[in-house]
């Protein structure tokens, strides 16, 4: 029997199972991570606590601590090889654990890229972090560090460092219910209809969409002449037979993600089911 999927904004994320250590589990843990190159060439690899986002700033943990190390043996892409990933999650690990013990910080996610890794911790003070945190990077022998604690009550780093830009946190969500079709057995081989709903704040932006040849091959479903409610009204049903895999992830949903935006409106998902 086959299994129908939704996707709309967060409504239908899967909930990661939390792989770090149980002192940072005062806030929603939603873990996940991306790969994004802001320069268009060098990637960077980001891991973030997405659940943090709906609570953010704490402003009870004003204090932002940040962990530098230079990595061992980065590859060409400026990544760690898996032997060192290891080293890595170990260090990651105690480090929530000290400075959670010792200035009740929490891990916000951290980020690698050319042969660096930072670890972002949000502390209620920063009495002695150097302390907890010389504890644990002096038992690496001999990997280069650096450490820093400032005031971040807006959360700056936490939203302009580690959480993802729209478009990224659009592919992560995608993404998302890409594996979980998968999990349900789903080898992603044969194409199937894939429903997709926009919204859009005037007729005229709706039949612009329209006309784009990025739409060729789609049936309209649903283009009603009434509107609904909110901002953006006017709805469009489109569907394509597909396969919802990774190449359908670049090459249909975030074009047509940033085409629903560059008309004024908005991209509200997509459906399919697995087989």
């Amino acid at each position: 029997m086959s299994s129908a999927f939704r996707h709309i904004a967060f409504l239908c994320c899967l909930a990661l199972a939390p792989f770090l250590t149980p002192f940072a589990q005062e806030s929603q843990n939603d873990w996940d991570t991306y790969v994004t190159s802001p320069n268009g060439k060098t990637p960077v690899s980001v891991m973030v606590n997405l659940g943090l986002s709906a609570k953010a700033p704490q402003r009870q943990r004003p204090f932002v601590i940040i962990i530098r190390t230079k990595l061992l043996f980065p590859d060409a892409q400026g990544q760690p090889d898996k032997e060192e990933s290891v080293s890595l999650d170990s260090i990651e690990n105690q480090l929530d654990r000290s400075l959670y013990l010792h200035a009740g910080a929490i891990y916000a996610g951290r980020f690698t890229q050319r042969g660096i890794r930072e670890f972002y911790f949000y502390a209620l003070d920063t009495l002695d972090y150097i302390e907890s945190v010389a504890q644990v990077m002096l038992s690496q022998g001999g990997r280069q560090w650096l450490c820093q604690a400032k005031n971040d009550r807006e959360w700056t780093n936490y939203f302009q460092v580690l959480y993802p830009s729209p478009v990224d946190l659009e592919r992560l969500q995608d993404r998302r219910l890409v594996d979980l079709l998968r999990k349900k057995g789903d080898a992603l081989k044969e194409a199937r209809p894939i429903d997709h709903y926009f919204y859009f704040r005037t007729k005229s932006t709706r039949e612009s969409f329209l006309h784009d040849q990025r739409l060729t091959g789609f049936n309209i479903l649903e283009m009603p002449d009434q509107p609904g409610d909110g901002d953006l009204p006017y709805l469009l049903h489109i569907k394509k037979t597909e396969i919802p895999d990774y190449h359908f992830i670049e090459h249909t949903l975030i074009p047509l993600w940033e085409l629903a935006r560059k008309t004024g409106g908005r991209y509200d998902g997509w459906e399919t089911y697995a087989l």
